[in-house]
This record gives C-alpha cells, structure tokens and sequence, in this order.
C-alpha cells in the first residue's frame, strides 16, 4: 500500500501547484525567473573568469594529470567533509550547512526538471503522489538540518568567539544571506499550505511547515496573499543573489574551494610523497634570472588560487606550534596576506604597458611594520611541520609559500640569521651543519660492532645512512649503537658509508639554500650508485624524508658530475618500520620488562609527513611492562618539538619556546619516560624537560627502550 493512497484522495492530487499566487506555470513572474537566474549566472561565469585570468598571471604549473585521482579527491574532502569533520562541533555545523544544501539543491533541481523540461515540452508531470511525499519531506527535514547548523554558526562566530575566527561584513552577509533563504523558504511553504487549506498529505509531506501553517490560519486569506507573494520574490531573489555571488568572497570558497582540491598536490593523498618540497630544476640555476619568490606573480597559478580558497576557518592557525607559542607566524594571516597582494598587485599588472614600472605593496617586507605584505620573521618561523596543511579543509599548501620566500631571501640576498648562515658554512666545507671535519664522521662505530664501512665491504643487507646527529651528536650515537646491536642480534648485515657520507641536505632545501641541497643530494646519490645501495635504513626522519622523496624527484632532473642523468633505486626504511617487523617476526624477542609509563611523540616528518603511527606504538607496546598513554596531541595532530624547516640550527627569539611547550604536553599525559624515533626531537625534548626542571620524565629513542628489553 502506497503512502499517497493511505489519504483517500487520487495520487495525482497529491501534489502542490508550482508558482503558487505567483502567476501560475505560465505567467509573467516565471519568466521573471529566468531573467534573474540568466543575470545570476552572468554575474557567477564573469567573476570566475575575473579570477582566473588573476591565477593566470602566476607560473605555469601541471596540475590537470591523473583526473581520476582529482575527481575522488573533491568526492574525499569536498562531498565528504573529510577534513571539516575531524573537529565535532564546527564539523557537525559546517556538515549540516552543506549537506542540508546539497539536498536542498537536488529538491530545488527537480523541479526544474519538471517545471521545465518534462512539464513544458511534454506535459509531463511526476511530483506527485509518494514521490511527492517523500521529496517534500526530504526537503522539509534537510532544511530544518541548514537551520540548525545556521544557529550553530551564529553562536560560535558570535557568541563563543574563538579567536582564531576574524569576523568581517562579508561572514555576517553570508550567514544572513543562507538564513533569509531558508527562512523565505518554510514561510512559503506554511503560507501555501494554509491558502490552500491545510491538505492532509502534507502533515506527512511538510511536517515543520504544515506546523509553521498553523500561526499563519488566523490571517486573512488577502493578507496572506500579499504576504506569500512579497515573501516568494524575497526568496528568489536572495536564491539567486546566492548563486551570483558562489564565486565572490565569503561564499566564493564554495565553488573556489571544489576548484583548489581538484588542481591540489595529488602527492599528497600517498604517504610515499605526501608533502614532497617542489625542487628547482638544476636546469634553472643556468637560466632564471631570479630565484624564489618576492613577487607575487613568480607564486604558480594554483598557489594564487589558494588565496581565493581560503575559508579563514583558522584551523590552520590552531594547529600551528610557532603560533601557539607567540611567533610572529599565522598561516591564515600569511595566506590571506598573499592574497591580498595578489588582489591589490595582479590587476595593475594586467593593464600596465610597462609591467616593471608598476609600484604596490612589496610582497616580503623589510622587518618593520608596513613594509610588506609579509614579513621575514613569518616565514622564518614556520618549522615545516605540515600541521597547517593537515587540518586544512581546502587543502592549501602553506609550507611550499613559506620555502620559496626563503629561497628569495637567501639564494637572491643572502639574508638569514647568522646561525643559519654558519650551518650552510659547515655544510658546504665538511658536509654536516655541526662544522666537525667530513673525515671524522664515523670514527663514533664501535669496533666491536662487526659493522664495516661500504668501502671494506659492500655486500650489505642494508646501508645504515647514520646522518649528521648520529655521527657528531654523543647522546644520538647512543641510539644508533643500539640500532645496530638490534640488527646484529636479527642476523641482518649493515654497512655504514663513514666520510662518503654527506649531509642529506633537510636545512638546507628547507631553509631556503636549494643550491645547496643539490650539492649534498648529487654527492650522495653518485655515492649511492657507486656501491650499488638498494636498501638504506635511517634512525632521522628527515634523512628519511629526504631520501625517499626529495631525493626521488630531484633524481629526475639533476645531474651527475659526469654530466649524466642521475640515477635513483634505492629502498628507504625507517628504524621504527624496520624494528617493528624484526619483533613480529620472531627475529628479536623482547624480556625485559620495562615498568613504566611511556608516552610516544610523534614526530612531524615520521606522522604527518610520512604516516607512520602504527609501528612506533606497535613495538613500544611488545615491550613488557610497558603503560604507553598518549599525549593529548597526537597522530596528525602532534605537536611539533620544534627542530624542523632549518629551526634545528635557528635561536628561537619569540615567544615560548616549542620544545616546552611539546614537553609539557608529554608531562601532562601522567608519563615518566618519553620515546622518541628522531634525534632532533630526541634533544628538544631531553633539553625541554631539563629547562623546565621536570623531574622524573627522561627522554629515550625507540631503538633504546627495544635494545635495553631484548634478549641479549
């Protein structure tokens, strides 16, 4: 038995006339419709056509490849709310606004269908009968789910206030504009409902407006009239002032945003290349005349349509451990800087005959306030932990912006802090940011290990690339004894390159002297041919970033010092993967009970950059006697320890220090050892603790905790 036929009338009369007290289906005001839906749309292609000729005006850049990986990404975090729904209140709020607009699309759509298409050209009418009832009641229900997250809105933006939301006209624009739009909306429906006398289908069809009806009964059917008439045109019109403006500014990121996620880094969405740092091109160092950006325009097309993407949601800012800690560096305020110049630059430049006589805000200022757009302490912050680009729900790329003014700054004016200008030093003169002479860099191998360097002996299981702490740093040699006693003990062979080893190159691409990088990153991997290396295990997860990634792309288009192409074929492990498969195979077996309360720190360039949670906590949990209780950042939402992007090398001059402000994340969990699986998180957090006079909580590498518990 159907629903309709439930009501003791025809299925064909349950329905509801369309153009209800406007004219009907065929009078004026439906063409009045079409002339403002023409004009929204108009003014909708004439704005995106605006914008698009601004992002041309960047570099050109691939991204229309691998469509069908683009076209599940905008289904991910577009349709999906992948990233909007990781928070629970702003989540529901924002999911309840688009998914309740999505449906209310598709009502609305339908009835074009009918009304005209079928209905006009072949008197064909199917909105009626259960398909009525359930497409009204869809439309009912979904639009008291907008209203609700609409009152959500309101509250949060203007009751609770989060700091990280900078209310402006437009946000209250917005919100009023999406309001009266769905108010107009249940206001006709009540008011048609109770004109035509409260159908008895539609207490099923329109339950939130057959309620809403019952004020309205107590007015005159004239005033009604007048009423539903005035309201019908209200709502139109704000629909289509809606659809006109989808590409203009607050309500511009609905359309732009779809656009930034479908041309966004599709590197991203594969943990083997998430977050790869875009390289020049040797090729360039020939050529360009400029290198980094100090120009807006030298940014590619899509990071200008980043810009216009930018919900100003603040997730980026709340997630950013220089801003928590009072640097000088807010992601949102960098982007929507950015933007700015390009609003107030790029059209001047359209026009301009001589495009170098054209004068605006410079992009990067001099340091004092006004002379920029963004200043060098902004960008000097940044620690690349990649936290601002992992809660975005717009997937803009912060950290690549950041990097490139760096590269201006440094590779251009030779600009930096000192100590930073001292690590390049140490890096170009003996290959390690600590300045000890190359020759020394593997004098730390104990003799007793059986480990041998590749020039003795290059028939290895694995080439431990040992990087520039484990070489030069006591406490990081510690960590890398007991990798190699956990191998040996696993049966497995390892070699180490000593002095043939260089720097991997993480400070110096990330800060800014990508010159550099290509020096130490062709050195190594001519190094890595010579030998024939196919697998490398690390214990840094930035060697193990560079190695896997950078080194990957910049393998592609760099060259030998033969003049040939270079060759990349190398495997990458982390200690942390490696360790965790020895254990659960039975290669290693852990005895010794630990006793304690481990909390695990997450590093940046392991998680985020390389999602690698799993193994880490599996092994910690394989030693007995171990508690692991988590800090209350964890996973992707980490907290950084402060050492990444070159800040290793950099004094902190603002704000909190990082390091203890993550260690006293780590106090917080009720811990009293903290396990770490990289060396420069290894330090900031042994000197956090130190610096804060924390007593009980000690700091120790994974490879530490499993040697001291296996059986020896």
């Amino acid at each position: 038995m159907s629903i309709a036929s439930s009501f003791g009338i025809p299925a064909t009369d349950v329905t509801r006339e369309f153009y209800f007290n406007v004219g009907g289906p065929h009078g004026f005001m439906r063409w009045g419709v079409y002339i403002f839906m023409f004009a929204a749309v108009f003014y909708l292609i004439y704005t995106i056509v605006k914008k698009v000729q601004i992002w041309r005006q960047g570099r050109s850049e691939l991204r229309t490849d691998f469509p069908e990986k683009r076209i599940m990404a905008v289904i991910k975090y577009a349709f999906l709310q992948a990233k909007v729904l990781r928070e629970k209140f702003p989540g529901i709020m924002h999911g309840a606004i688009f998914f309740g607009f999505v449906v209310l699309f598709i009502v609305t759509m339908i009835i074009v269908v009918q009304e005209d298409f079928t209905g006009l050209f072949f008197h064909y009418h199917f909105i009626h009968g259960d398909f009525y009832i359930i497409w009204s009641f869809f439309g009912d229900v979904f639009g008291v789910v907008v209203l609700i997250g609409l009152c959500m809105a309101i509250y949060r933006r203007y009751i609770v206030k989060p700091t990280r939301l900078d209310t402006k006209k437009i946000d209250t624009f917005a919100l009023a504009l999406i309001t009266i739009i769905i108010l107009t909306g249940f206001f006709n429906e009540a008011m048609r409902i109770a004109l035509t006398g409260f159908p008895v289908f539609e207490k099923v069809a329109s339950p939130f407006g057959y309620a809403l009806a019952m004020p309205f009964s107590l007015v005159s059917d004239s005033g009604l009239q007048v009423s539903h008439y005035i309201n019908w045109w209200i709502h139109m019109l704000a629909a289509f002032s809606f659809i006109g403006l989808i590409a203009t500014d607050k309500i511009g990121h609905i359309f732009v945003s779809f656009l930034n996620i479908y041309y966004g880094n599709i590197k991203n969405e594969d943990a083997k290349t998430k977050y790869t740092v875009p390289v020049i091109s040797p090729a360039e160092f020939e050529t360009a005349e400029s290198f980094g950006v100090s120009k807006v325009e030298e940014y590619t097309w899509k990071q200008l349509m980043d810009g216009d993407a930018c919900t100003r949601c603040g997730r980026c800012q709340d997630n950013c451990p220089a801003y928590l800690t009072e640097k000088p560096l807010s992601p949102k305020k960098m982007i929507n800087d950015v933007k700015a110049n390009m609003d107030e630059r790029i059209p001047k430049l359209m026009v301009a005959e001589d495009k170098a006589a054209v004068e605006t805000t410079p992009l990067i200022g001099d340091g004092t306030e006004g002379s920029g757009s963004v200043q060098p302490d902004e960008f000097w912050a940044c620690t690349n932990c990649g936290a601002c680009m992992e809660n975005c729900p717009v997937n803009i790329e912060h950290v690549p912006k950041m990097i490139d003014m760096r590269r201006y700054k440094v590779l251009m004016e030779g600009d930096m802090a000192p100590e930073l200008q001292t690590t390049f030093s140490n890096m170009e003169t003996n290959f390690n940011p600590y300045g000890f002479g190359f020759g020394t860099r593997g004098d730390w191998l104990p003799a007793d290990l059986g480990v041998k360097l590749l020039s003795e002996d290059a028939e290895v299981d694995y080439v431990y690339f040992v990087g520039c702490a484990a070489s030069f740093d006591k406490r990081s040699q510690k960590v890398a004894i007991a990798l190699l006693q956990i191998m040996k003990k696993a049966g497995l062979k390892v070699g180490i390159l000593g002095a043939e080893e260089a720097c991997c190159g993480d400070a110096a691409m990330r800060g800014g002297n990508e010159y550099l990088f290509h020096s130490l990153a062709t050195q190594n991997l001519e190094t890595f041919k010579a030998y024939g290396i196919k697998k490398i295990i690390t214990t840094c997860p930035h060697g193990y970033n560079m190695l896997k990634k950078e080194y990957a792309s910049f393998a592609k288009v760099g060259l030998g010092s033969d003049g040939n192409p270079l060759e990349y074929g190398v495997e990458v492990f982390h200690h942390t993967e490696v360790i965790d498969e020895l254990i659960k195979s039975g290669k290693i077996k852990l005895k010794e009970a630990l006793n304690e309360t481990i909390t695990y720190h997450d590093s940046c360039f392991l998680g985020r950059y390389n999602e690698i949670y799993t193994q880490p906590r599996d092994v910690i949990k394989a030693i007995p006697g171990t508690n692991l209780v988590e800090m209350s950042r964890n996973h992707r939402t980490s907290f950084c320890c402060g050492a990444g992007g070159a800040r290793m090398f950099i004094e902190e001059h603002h704000g909190t220090r990082i390091n203890q402000f993550r260690t006293k994340d780590a106090q917080g969990s009720g811990a009293t050892k903290i396990c770490t699986a990289c060396p420069f998180c290894l330090t900031m957090l042994s000197d956090g603790a130190t610096e804060l006079d924390i007593a009980n909580l000690t700091t120790f590498d994974i490879a530490e905790y499993v040697y001291n518990s296996m059986e020896k």
